[in-house]
């Protein structure tokens, strides 16, 4: 493994390349690198897997810590990372709102990437304009009682709103770590901002949608169905749900490896 840091307009970006093969990005938001690590292992004996924090996340550095998550920010970053490593298209899995930027890069930078995975990507204005509403309230709610309780009551309600309860049986998840925190208020301040996003066209045949086993009904499942659908875009299932590649989160990152790997292969 080898980290390196990369100089971006108002921030300097972190990234970890980790074994050989061809390029992997792994992407998540507003969970750092470290969330992929387990799912990493899995892969780094087929793959060169490019482990990212996103800026504001992990060791990635902001100019302006108060500056907000923005799709369009976010892509770009990951594509001066992938530019750094590669001069040839390279896979893409992003999660949550990774999986945000992921689609985000693959409509802005489509020369860059081979085969895209955007798994449970938030993306609520392609949901109906009932239930799109719905979560716009949910976020506005969240932010409230981010201001007037505190983090941990925000993500707490955030988890319930969205359906993220482990399955029966699942152990319960470490206690957050600083950056964790310090990345959980930032997603929370820019919550309104990164849900509402609409994506560009998309290339043909590059695009993959990922949805949990499990979490098909949860908001995230909803907004992964609805984006395939808009896009035209195959939607595979995976293992386990929103998390299913965290093994802190009740997933199985051995079974959702390979998962992937056949999904790069289509």
């Amino acid at each position: 493994m080898t980290t390196h840091t990369l100089d971006a307009p108002g921030a300097v970006l972190s990234y970890e390349v980790l074994g050989s093969g061809p390029v992997l990005a792994l992407i998540g938001h507003p969970m750092p690198a470290g969330g992929f690590r387990a799912l990493a292992d899995q892969l780094t004996d087929r793959f060169t897997v490019v482990l990212h924090d996103p800026r504001g996340t992990g060791a990635s550095t902001l100019t302006d810590p108060g500056e907000l998550p923005d799709a369009g920010v976010l892509a770009d970053d990951l594509s001066r990372v992938l530019a750094a490593v590669t001069d040839v298209p390279a896979d893409v899995f992003g999660s949550s709102g990774g999986g945000i930027t992921a689609l985000e890069l693959a409509a802005t930078h489509p020369g860059q990437v081979r085969t895209v995975v955007a798994h449970e990507p938030p993306l609520v204005e392609y949901l109906e304009p009932e239930d799109a509403a719905v979560q716009r309230a949910n976020a506005d709610q969240v932010q409230r009682t981010h201001r007037e309780h505190g983090l941990l009551a925000a993500m707490g309600l955030f988890a319930q709103q969205n359906g993220f309860a482990p399955p029966p049986g699942a152990p319960s998840p470490p206690p957050p770590s600083e950056d964790d925190l310090r990345s959980m208020s930032r997603m929370v301040l820019g919550l309104g901002t990164l849900i509402v996003h609409r994506v560009g066209a998309l290339p043909a045949g590059q695009v993959v949608v990922g949805v949990g086993a499990w979490s098909a009904g949860a908001m995230t499942g909803r907004t992964a169905a609805a984006v395939a659908a808009a896009h035209d875009l195959p939607l595979v299932t995976f293992p386990g749900g929103h998390g299913g590649f965290h093994p802190g989160q009740g997933g199985d990152p051995v079974a959702f490896a390979v998962a992937l790997e056949q999904t790069l292969r289509r």
